[in-house]
C-alpha cells in the first residue's frame, strides 16, 4: 500500500490554531496541488479581467477631458 504523504511538506515548526492562522499559514498548509489549482484560478482571473477591460474600453471609450 502506498502513503498519502508522498509529495506533502511537513510543517516546520508547530501550527497554530486554525482560528489563529494567517491567510498565509492556512494557504502554505494546504496541499502542493491545491495550491497550484488556487493560483492558478488566481491568474485566469487576472487573464479575464484584463481580457474583458480591454474590450469594454473598445467599446466605451475614456472621454477625454476638456482643455482648461
Amino acid at each position: 500500500m502506498s502513503s498519502n504523504t508522498r509529495g506533502r511538506e511537513k510543517p516546520v515548526g508547530p501550527l497554530p490554531s486554525v482560528r489563529n492562522r494567517s491567510l498565509w499559514e492556512s494557504y502554505k498548509v494546504l496541499p502542493a496541488r491545491s495550491r497550484v489549482y488556487v493560483s492558478m484560478a488566481l491568474c485566469t482571473v487576472g487573464a479575464a479581467g484584463v481580457f474583458v477591460s480591454d474590450y469594454l474600453e473598445k467599446w466605451f471609450p475614456a472621454e477625454r477631458p476638456g482643455c482648461v
